[in-house]
């Protein structure tokens, strides 16, 4: 999966109709969930926030995993409908001792989604084949996951990957790639909500960056809003997800560098809530800054590492790699 995210990240240049491709999924998405349900335009309209969130990220993740089948209504549904019963309905099934899970399972909508999930994506590779060796003709880059890992499935010699294993990793990726995404959405509207003295500011450097690249969004564009940057970066750390996070589980007895060991089997967590919130580490933690970040940057050498994405051994959002070992 690692290859494939990195595949996906190459294909982010100003030269290339990718990134473009997603920019124009994301209005068409945002015209069927917002626009095209506007009751009036001289009053209140009132909206599901999370429900429209979700879609609006499904439909850009549909486009980085199917391409452009992502447009059916029922396949954004259905990603809608597993993610969500993967999230409580997963949990649940974990609970039981192992003899059970199996006759739970099947009680569960989990099973019937998962399926459902697994036959589209199987659906979708049989109709790649054709296309990925017309693509390969060409020298023509795949325009979706589906296609690149069938493509890389049947280039890599040492690849064992069937038709449904490739099919069951791209559904189990469906949560992954849009659950933190759309919390952070919604949290970030919801800040805007209470704390409208950010709205103008954040307008001006969107409508002024946009316009500095001739009134297009570019991936360029989009890395040059700092202020923006910095409001969701700091949106996410007032508004963590819990106190540890990125858990993993040890499959043989560990060493780390410092000469701790663990055992196999033993489940461990970065810190999260506690350095977010850790006077040492932030100043005023408990007051929320939506230029924090910002500012930071503007004082320091290295500007880059107050980026959202950037990480360190002090924010672990999104873990920080093997050699935090």
């Amino acid at each position: 999966m690692s290859k494939a995210l990195a595949w996906s990240r190459t294909r982010t240049r100003s030269t290339d109709h990718y990134f473009p491709s997603f920019i124009e999924e994301l209005e068409y998405s945002f015209a069927q969930e917002v626009g095209n349900k506007i009751h009036t335009h001289d009053g209140w309209n009132e909206f599901d926030c999370f429900t429209i969130s979700r879609r609006l990220i499904m439909g850009l993740v549909a486009k980085l995993l199917i391409g452009n089948e992502c447009r059916n209504p029922a396949t954004i549904d259905l990603f809608c409908d597993y993610t969500a019963e993967m999230l409580v309905g997963g949990p649940y099934i974990r609970g039981f001792p192992d003899f059970l899970k199996p006759v739970i399972a099947r009680s569960s909508r989990v099973v019937k989604l998962s399926n459902q999930m697994q036959k589209l994506f199987l659906d979708l590779i049989k109709k790649r084949e054709d296309k990925s060796e017309k693509t390969a003709k060409e020298d023509q880059q795949p325009e979706d996951l589906t296609s690149w890992f069938w493509s890389w499935s049947q280039q890599e010699p040492n690849s064992s990957l069937t038709d449904l294993d490739i099919a069951q990793l791209l559904a189990a990726n469906t949560f992954g790639a849009s659950f933190n995404t759309t919390v952070v959405l919604v949290q970030c509207l919801c800040e805007l909500a209470t704390r409208p003295e950010y709205i103008g500011p954040l307008r001006d450097e969107i409508i002024s960056t946009i316009r500095t690249y001739d009134n297009t969004w570019t991936k360029d564009g989009i890395d040059s809003m700092k202020k923006l940057d910095s409001f969701i970066k700091e949106t996410h750390r007032y508004n963590c997800f819990d106190y540890a996070g990125t858990p993993r589980v040890v499959k043989k007895d560990f060493a780390f560098k410092n000469g701790l060991r663990i055992p196999k089997g033993t489940v461990v967590f970065t810190p999260n809530a506690p350095m977010l919130f850790d006077k040492e580490y932030i100043q005023d933690p408990h007051v929320f800054d939506g230029f924090r970040f910002y500012d930071l940057a503007c004082g320091s050498k290295t500007p880059e590492a107050f980026r959202y994405t950037s990480t360190n051994s002090r924010y672990l959002q999104f873990g920080d790699g093997k050699h935090v070992w």
